[in-house]
């Protein structure tokens, strides 16, 4: 009897996971577990707004998936009082006007690589000048696991402005999702959480000269070491990208998946290179790819938006196009649509363990919705929520508007 007993609880032990091997991603064959970006530009909001064609002085955000098809007229281009001005305007010089007419969004951004400059005077003393030295304006990458004992990550470079910069990460999720805290959580967000696609990157920087990494080989820090008269060796820390966590503890990290950012001080150091380094902390195990969108803007972080909004569908597939589910539902939430995105997809708010992997493709995108609820339904009557208290919505994360019953 004792040895059938024996016989039973090893057979259960050595069909246990012990180690937990099964929440750990294989190695990708596709996507290697240190890349290195090269320089990143720091830019403003206006080249940003200025690639995606969004008015000057508004809310600027980036994007993968630039449209290549449809093209951007400038409102008075031609001469004519009568063509509406589509977004981002140059009316006081008409240099960028003819050169820019009638572009896409993904023209304009590679325009802009190659020149480097939207700013009139610098473009008309060298039309064909690259003012930026090929730097991006903003960087979409994807990571695999690192081998057992390594570091995984990114790193990339910019110059030194003379001004406080700040750098913003975004590493793969959707970032309404509902808690996976303890039983007795009051569940408020639209999209169920699931774990398997989290992804998380945690931020350092500062001066290259510091760094201990081999770029694009070997993830390193910003330490350095010294011995003291008495024979103690004692650490010292280069990093500038302080993030600030909850009681002003130095050095802290946001939770898994959300984004991360720091503003590092560049006075009396402009022309002087700066290293980011953007660490694995964890794969998603759907795919045991990360995903991540990274920028660095002229500006102090309090002064740029740094929520989930910023860097939109940052979460590829293994093409690297956004995904559809994560890519419909965070322009819907950005752009204070969610509520009619629930209405027309309701299987994207109900029950959090319904999981279809054909679900993605089919999503309705909410593009300039009717502003009112009668009229969405008289439009979409198949796709029209029956009652006000059928979707229950939180607006108020990442720029989401209102909920059902209120201005779409």
């Amino acid at each position: 009897m004792f040895r059938m007993v024996s016989v039973i609880f090893l057979s259960a032990l050595f069909g246990c996971d012990r180690n937990a091997n099964s929440l750990i991603p294989n190695e990708s064959d596709q996507f290697p577990a240190v890349i290195e970006i090269g320089e990143l530009e720091v830019v403003n909001k206006n080249t940003l707004n200025f690639i995606i064609d969004k008015q000057q002085g508004t809310l600027a955000y980036i994007k993968p998936n630039l449209d290549g098809d449809t093209p951007l007229f400038l409102g008075d281009a031609d001469g004519d009082d009568t063509s509406p001005a589509t977004g981002y305007e140059f009316n006081d010089c008409p240099e960028l006007e003819a050169e820019l007419n009638g572009l896409t969004e993904q023209e304009r951004y590679e325009w802009y690589l190659e020149h480097g400059t939207i700013d009139c005077e610098t473009f008309k003393s060298n039309p064909e000048a690259d003012n930026n030295r090929d730097a991006l304006p903003f960087f979409y990458g994807q990571l695999g696991r690192a081998p057992d004992l390594t570091k995984g990550g990114a790193t990339f470079t910019f110059m030194g402005t003379g001004d406080d910069v700040c750098v913003v990460l975004d590493p793969e999720t959707v970032f309404w999702n509902q808690s996976i805290a303890p039983a007795g959580r009051v569940d408020q967000y639209a999209y169920p959480d699931y774990f398997d696609d989290d992804g998380d990157l945690d931020l350092f920087g500062g001066m290259s000269s510091y760094y201990t990494g081999s770029p694009g080989v070997e993830i390193g820090d910003f330490r350095g070491f010294y011995t003291d008269s008495k024979g103690e060796l004692i650490e010292i820390q280069y990093g500038e990208c302080n993030q600030i966590g909850y009681g002003g503890v130095d050095g802290a990290h946001a939770g898994r998946a959300k984004p991360e950012f720091c503003t590092i001080d560049t006075d009396q150091q402009e022309g002087v290179e700066f290293t980011v380094v953007m660490e694995t902390w964890a794969v998603p195990l759907d795919d045991g790819v990360l995903s991540f969108g990274v920028a660095v803007m002229n500006e102090r972080c309090p002064r740029v938006d740094t929520s989930e909004c910023f860097i939109r569908t940052e979460s590829l597939d293994a093409n690297g196009n956004p995904k559809e589910c994560t890519d419909k539902l965070e322009y819907a939430q950005c752009d204070g649509k969610l509520a009619s995105f629930c209405c027309a997809n309701p299987e994207m708010c109900g029950d959090e363990n319904i999981v279809d992997d054909d679900l993605c493709g089919g999503l309705m995108v909410v593009d300039d919705a009717p502003a009112t609820r009668d009229e969405w339904c008289e439009a979409n009557p198949a796709m029209c929520c029956e009652t006000d208290g059928d979707v229950e919505i939180e607006g108020s994360t990442g720029g989401g508007g209102e909920g059902p019953g209120g201005p779409f």
